[in-house]
């Protein structure tokens, strides 16, 4: 399973609409997506007591739990002043520093102008490695005028597809190698 962080608390958003088409895309080929809307189920400050030890039940241990499991993550921002939101920010602070240990990250972003948003994934770049993630290398970077009535433009589409297709090659070549019978 690939799970969708979607930074912006806006509703609707082209952040959304954006990690939406992911999930559409990821789901076209089989694969299971699940969207984590941290304006909707994380939304409060994490209390930084709750780093090393978050009670059971807390939201530094739910967010942690929701993530433990999947396969690959997609990183859905905002660009807020040059950067990504604090929304995804805080959630990113309280993960530990394997959180994203040997996956896959695609990274999608929004902004007023292109460059904009290619700068949050940049960011966003250095945030993944300290995860121990690999930020895959196709970034959807777009500004409102890639959508219209809320739907991406086929060249947003296309970039989408190249993130995932590269998530699942990724998935693909690091998956433990059987062991022939016999061989070992």
């Amino acid at each position: 399973m690939i799970v969708g962080i979607l930074g912006s608390a806006a509703a609707p958003s082209s952040t959304r609409a954006g990690l939406t088409a992911v999930g559409n895309q990821l789901r076209s080929y089989g694969v299971e997506f699940a969207l984590l809307d941290l304006g909707v189920e994380f939304r409060r400050p994490h209390h930084p007591a709750e780093y090393r030890d978050p009670g059971q039940g807390s939201q530094t241990a739910l967010l942690r739990d929701r993530l433990a499991t999947a396969s690959g993550f997609v990183l859905g921002t905002p660009v807020y002043h040059g950067s990504y939101s604090g929304l995804l920010k805080n959630a990113l602070d309280h993960l530990l520093s394997d959180a994203f240990a040997g996956r896959p990250v695609g990274l999608l972003a929004n902004g007023g102008g292109p460059r904009g948003a290619a700068v949050a994934c940049d960011q966003l770049c250095t945030v993944v490695r300290a995860l121990g993630g690999w930020a895959v290398p196709t970034h959807v970077s777009t500004t409102t005028a890639d959508f219209t009535h809320g739907q991406p433009s086929q060249d947003v589409l296309g970039r989408i597809e190249t993130m995932v297709d590269q998530m699942l090659l990724f998935l693909d070549r690091t998956r433990p190698l059987a062991v022939p019978a016999g061989r070992a």
